[in-house]
């Protein structure tokens, strides 16, 4: 037809509002139509040479096949005309004569193509092994990794790992060299498929490749390969995969070769310990035996022991672990263990004779124990016998004597020799049970340096007032005179003459 009559009918068609159903007659009729040039016809814009019109009605499907039209042509003339059915139908279109070819045999129609579904046909392609074609189509048609080729490849790969005229090397190379890092291809299940041929050395090739962990490691157990499981579960970082490989090797193996296979996975030998330490005692025994751990297995015992009720059991662990520790030359914690059992006794006698039931209470408070019961001779024997620093001491006894208000026997006690501690704790231990009248008597022992501390603790701003003066201290002239009152003036005045006269000395 004349290319002058195109725009008299694109008119009339828009004038009929027709145009948008001509464009859709002719996206549809495409679909239906088997010959490839007839197709085009129905949906690209012919040669300015030939002429162009748009089809009127439905009856016109028929004309097509005849004359050059064109969807593309009509549709640039609609505004808001979606090209997504177009373009859809220009894909699906190609992939359908690239099936009906000869070489394929897939004469499908349309219809049939929309009820088998595209992941039917791909599969159709893959079981007749036309790879290639497989993949350009799940390329065209944009059909995701997943489903499309990271599917037709996994087929690809299944079935030359079967070829055993091609040596495990060599297919391992031609799969890692097709497939690379394609998302959502698993190489972890073409080796489990080379495996399953009998193929365990392709297998154990081809997990080479996988990056995940977790999907080499439980196929590298199925196949008895458990050392390199281990050693890929270490690799990983993931402790609950290690976990899993080192509870799989405690079921398959005997005792003696298990811990060997820990003792060359450091990482693996620390994550067991740590479980026995929370599940299998008498487990980590045995691993600190077979290392000849002594330190550890020392440490073992006292652990033991503390977990222990009976007594003679209890000094029996503590006693292995002194052995142990003298074995790994740990002088002091072989020293400490045996203060230990040295307490336990002492507290087990104290127990049968005054029923006091110190057993189990650490030395400092066996002793604070002991003094708040009234026996202090048996207190003082602990000070002696375990070389309990003389400071320690005191403040123990102090605090207890005041805590029961024995002031008598704390009078005493602070005259029995020079205080390693000062004089100051008894006027503060005294003011603390509120007992001024006694907190007096210990004033003027307390040293120059803590004598305006001593006396503002019993209130007594003048003392306190004399001995900044004495000393010709700022700083404390300072503390008594924000202690002092509105009402002190003869004292504040008297402070600040003081003061002035220590400044400009």
């Amino acid at each position: 037809l004349p290319c002058q009559k195109a725009d008299e009918y694109l008119r009339e068609l828009k004038e009929q509002s027709m145009l948008e159903e001509a464009v859709k007659q002719c996206v549809g009729a495409a679909r239906y139509e088997y010959d490839p040039q007839t197709q085009k016809s129905l949906l690209r814009v012919s040669p300015p040479h030939s002429g162009t019109i748009l089809l009127r009605s439905v009856s016109d499907v028929a004309v097509a096949s005849l004359v050059h039209q064109a969807a593309s042509f009509g549709k640039c003339f609609l505004a808001d005309f979606s090209a997504d059915p177009f373009v859809e139908t220009c894909r699906e279109l190609r992939v359908l004569n690239a099936v009906r070819v000869s070489s394929v045999g897939l004469p499908l129609t349309y219809p049939q193509f929309k009820h088998l579904t595209l992941q039917v046909l791909t599969d159709r392609l893959v079981y007749r092994q036309l790879y290639p074609l497989a993949i350009k189509v799940c390329h065209y048609l944009k059909i995701p990794d997943y489903h499309g080729v990271s599917r037709v490849l996994r087929h690809w790969a299944s079935c030359k790992v079967q070829q055993k005229d091609l040596s495990d090397e060599a297919i391992a190379k031609a799969v890692c060299a097709k497939v690379g890092d394609s998302p959502g291809f698993s190489y972890s299940h073409i080796a489990a498929k080379a495996y399953e041929c009998g193929r365990a050395e392709l297998a154990i090739k081809l997990l080479d490749f996988e990056a995940r962990s977790g999907e080499q490691v439980p196929l590298l157990l199925k196949m008895k390969r458990s050392h390199l499981a281990l050693s890929k579960a270490v690799e990983s970082g993931d402790t609950d995969l290690v976990y899993m490989v080192v509870t799989h090797l405690k079921n398959e193996m005997n005792r003696g070769d298990f811990f060997m296979t820990l003792r060359n996975q450091p990482v693996a030998l620390s994550l067991y310990k740590q479980f026995c330490k929370l599940q299998e005692q008498e487990t980590l025994k045995d691993l600190y035996n077979q290392d000849d751990d002594h330190q550890e297995l020392a440490n073992y015992y006292v652990a033991a022991s503390y977990r222990e009720k009976r007594m003679d059991i209890r000094l029996s662990l503590l006693q292995s672990a002194v052995d142990e520790y003298n074995k790994a030359k740990n002088d002091f914690a072989a020293k400490a263990t045996e203060d230990e059992m040295r307490l336990l006794r002492f507290q087990r006698k104290l127990d049968e004779d005054k029923a006091t039931e110190l057993l189990g209470l650490s030395l400092q408070a066996t002793m604070e124990a002991l003094l708040a019961l009234g026996f202090h001779k048996q207190a003082e024997q602990l000070y002696r016998d375990f070389k309990v620093p003389e400071k320690r001491y005191w403040w123990l006894k102090l605090k207890s004597l005041a805590k029961k208000e024995e002031w008598e026997e704390l009078e005493k006690f602070s005259k029995t020799k020079k205080s390693p501690i000062g004089y100051l704790p008894f006027v503060e231990v005294c003011m603390k049970r509120n007992n001024k009248y006694e907190a007096k008597k210990y004033v003027s022992r307390v040293m120059p340096e803590q004598k305006v501390r001593a006396h503002l603790a019993i209130s007594d701003l003048e003392g306190a007032a004399d001995a900044a003066i004495e000393r010709r201290n700022e700083s404390e002239i300072g503390i008594v005179l924000s202690r002092c009152a509105a009402s002190d003036h003869l004292l504040i005045e008297r402070l600040n003459r003081a003061r002035t006269s220590t400044v400009k000395k």
